[in-house]
């Protein structure tokens, strides 16, 4: 009976016992037999989470105007690209920058800027910044504001201190075209021409071969070329005539021996070719160069290329080029001649083109009609960062010319005064190939754009300024 009473209570008391162990756990008592079990406690830290960032804005895109692309022809065929403006105009697309010794840098803008409040800096590079806009402003995330910027007129720039530039005419026809009457004409009037200090014209430009019809179009006395194989005597002996009447007139000459390039494609139709360069560039300065003729001295260089834009990125032509060098100095070296320097002549935006060719001597790239004195400088001063020598600009705007791409707008004299003026700042070159658009292709050029009385406004500003030309 007592053992039963014993199991009895065992069963009893034991699971009691359990159970308020497990209570004083759960409702956080201290004490079970003098322990101390306590519940840990558990306290829950809700994380901080930041907000996104935000992501930096990416710039607006800015149009480059690809100013090569626009000047694809001669000056045959009219530009239809519009995009650069003159320096003279406002325009809110650039900035104009007038440095102390009067140089002007053009910065290019984008069309649209996203801004934060207006601030004054002095960048070198154009950019686009793009600023976070406070959301009190406005309901977007960002906005656009038209960036204007106030100009005041100032004077022209004048040139720096220093000798001045050599400067030369463009009669590119004169040879191809005109007859004796005509072009002794053109010769006298241009020795003529004078500035104000005594300043004038140091020669002309011009080409062996018709640029802009048949290569065989009869010249002035009815002479035809003939051919780069076979140039007929009779039309190297109507050159002759021309390089003797500037000889006689104190005029220097600059011979385009072939011109390349719309229309007359002389090398890339391999009228021109490395079978036939070395010869033909030996019979020209063999004729114009012998101890007899007393005009040679008025050599001033020999001019490659033209205005095409596929003699490019690498030299397709040089080859020929190379062969015509060869020749003309193989031939000066027999005649117990030396001097005229050997250029070469570009299509607009191509001024990097032949950069350390063993045969060239210096470069005389055209920048051409479209592109305005900030672009014109910007790209002879990337030619210059070459460490190549620069004879001068062989061709920028024409007075007068009038193209799509400058509003359809004439050229004024102003302009080609302040286009000299900025290449002679650069400092990296002693001359400069003026040009009156009607002249370059006339059969009379000495009757366009000059006279008896004197020259046009253009050339007349040009030779009047103070600084700017050297006399001859």
């Amino acid at each position: 009976m007592r053992r039963r009473a014993a199991w009895f209570l065992l069963a009893f008391a034991g699971p009691l016992v359990l159970l308020t162990a497990g209570t004083a756990f759960f409702t956080g008592s201290n004490d079970i037999s003098g322990g101390s079990l306590r519940r840990p406690t558990t306290t829950t830290v809700s994380p901080t989470i930041e907000p996104p960032r935000a992501l930096p804005a990416t710039p607006a895109p800015v149009d480059e105007p690809n100013l090569a692309d626009r000047e694809r022809e001669r000056l045959s065929r009219i530009e239809t690209t519009a995009g650069t403006t003159d320096p003279g105009v406002a325009d809110p697309t650039t900035t104009t920058t007038a440095t102390a010794s009067g140089e002007t840098t053009t910065t290019a803008l984008p069309t649209s800027t996203t801004v934060a409040p207006a601030t004054t800096s002095t960048t070198a590079p154009p950019t686009t910044t793009t600023v976070a806009v406070p959301a009190s402003t406005s309901t977007s995330t960002s906005t656009t504001t038209s960036t204007s910027t106030t100009t005041t007129t100032a004077p022209a720039p004048t040139p720096p201190p220093g000798a001045g530039l050599r400067l030369w005419d463009t009669a590119w026809q004169i040879a191809a075209k005109a007859n004796e009457g005509a072009m002794q004409e053109y010769v006298n009037r241009l020795a003529a021409a004078g500035g104000v200090g005594g300043q004038n014209l140091t020669g002309f430009w011009f080409s062996v071969v018709n640029i802009n019809q048949d290569i065989n179009t009869p010249n002035g006395y009815g002479h035809t070329f003939g051919s780069f194989s076979n140039p007929d005597p009779a039309y190297l002996a109507d050159v002759e005539r021309l390089i003797a009447m500037a000889s006689d007139r104190g005029l220097k000459v600059g011979i385009v021996v072939a011109w390349d390039g719309p229309n007359q494609f002389s090398v890339e139709h391999a009228k021109l070719n490395t079978d036939n360069a070395y010869q033909y560039g030996a019979t020209i300065a063999g004729q114009w160069t012998r101890p007899g003729f007393s005009g040679r001295a008025a050599i001033d260089a020999w001019i490659m290329g033209g205005d095409t834009t596929d003699d490019c990125c690498g030299g397709e032509h040089g080859a020929v080029w190379a062969e015509v060098v060869r020749g003309i100095k193989d031939a000066q070296a027999a005649n117990g001649f030396s001097g005229p320097a050997i250029l070469f002549h570009t299509a607009p935006g191509q001024h990097l083109n032949y950069v350390g060719a063993p045969w060239l001597d210096a470069h005389a790239p055209q920048t051409g009609h479209c592109a305005d004195a900030g672009t014109a400088s910007a790209w002879m001063r990337e030619l210059a960062n070459t460490g190549a020598t620069i004879w001068g600009n062989g061709e920028m705007r024409y007075e007068g010319i009038t193209w799509a791409c400058n509003g359809n707008v004439p050229i004024s004299a102003q302009q080609v005064r302040d286009d000299v003026v900025a290449m002679k700042n650069l400092g990296v070159m002693s001359n400069f190939v003026y040009g009156f658009d009607p002249r370059w292709n006339a059969s009379s050029p000495g009757s366009v754009g000059m006279s008896a009385s004197g020259v046009s406004p253009g050339l007349q500003l040009i030779l009047d300024e103070p600084g700017l030309i050297r006399a001859r």
